[in-house]
């Protein structure tokens, strides 16, 4: 038996490439992820409004609040937020059970990030991926030197952008004495990982282009029982004098079990983690 899983590759973002690692980890030994397959499946990534019909779908979320096909077959889904606008789609309850949580929070125990002790006094800045596409973000970041990185890192702000290695997005997350993200899986990877982190809100109210405004951040926050989650504007706002705050947490109960998350996967054999 194979199984083709379906994630957003019109870019490198290592928030849609870990879908493909975590997946691996959980396929049962008998079955082979191949390209094309009759047999469907989406994991991590706001993926649902573009998925083929007889898709399982194992942890997706919604980006676009648009059409999309009426047979799909749902296993788990990122959280409450799509779940609801499945049901105002025509889903029944039955169809999408209650079973929250992005895969992402599963690659601690997939995956052990290198130590980087350098790293452990600097707060780790990741930009979406839109940033190197958008010509009018393109244009800031592809203006930068050498001296605009190191003059950032004197001051604690390390720069990792979502186009390299997954493992090197990664590493720097989990050695980093703070996270601000532009990305949701940075912000998911960090509360993975245990690192305190704080949402960077660049577009403001807008959200990012192409999406339904902060619908899929607000989806995952409320999965984890995130409550009045913070932002900065701009990741030079993160100080030394206010970092702590910024990035510390209200949390009321979590929707996410990832046991129950990881037993919900379509694919897999308790014995694969």
């Amino acid at each position: 038996m194979n199984v083709a899983l379906h994630y957003f590759t019109d870019s490198p973002n290592f928030g849609d490439l870990i879908s493909a690692v975590i997946v691996d980890a959980l396929l049962d030994n008998s079955i082979e992820r191949v390209i094309e397959s009759e047999n469907k499946l989406s994991a991590v990534g706001s993926v649902i409004h573009s998925l083929a019909d007889g898709t399982q779908v194992w942890g997706s979320g919604i980006m676009i609040k648009g059409s999309l096909s009426d047979k799909l077959k749902f296993h788990a889904v990122r959280g409450p937020k799509t779940r609801k606008f499945l049901l105002e789609c025509g889903y029944t309850e039955e169809q999408v059970p209650e079973i929250y949580g992005d895969p992402a929070l599963l690659l601690p125990e997939i995956y052990q990030p290198k130590v980087l002790p350098w790293t452990r006094d600097m707060w780790v800045v990741i930009p979406h991926h839109s940033c190197l596409d958008n010509a009018h973000r393109r244009n800031y970041w592809g203006n930068l030197t050498a001296e605009d990185y190191e003059l950032w890192e004197m001051f604690g702000y390390r720069i990792v952008y979502p186009n390299q290695p997954w493992q090197e997005v990664v590493d720097a997350i989990a050695n980093a004495k703070g996270v601000i993200s532009e990305s949701l899986h940075g912000l998911i990877l960090a509360d993975a990982y245990n690192v305190p982190n704080v949402w960077w809100k660049a577009n403001g109210e807008n959200g990012l282009v192409g999406h339904n405004g902060n619908f899929k951040f607000e989806d995952y926050f409320e999965s984890m029982g995130q409550i009045n989650r913070k932002f900065v504007g701009d990741f030079e706002e993160v100080t030394e004098d206010n970092w702590k705050d910024l990035m510390s947490v209200t949390t009321g109960t979590s929707l996410v079990n990832t046991e129950v998350l990881r037993e919900a996967f379509p694919f897999g054999s308790e014995s694969k983690v």
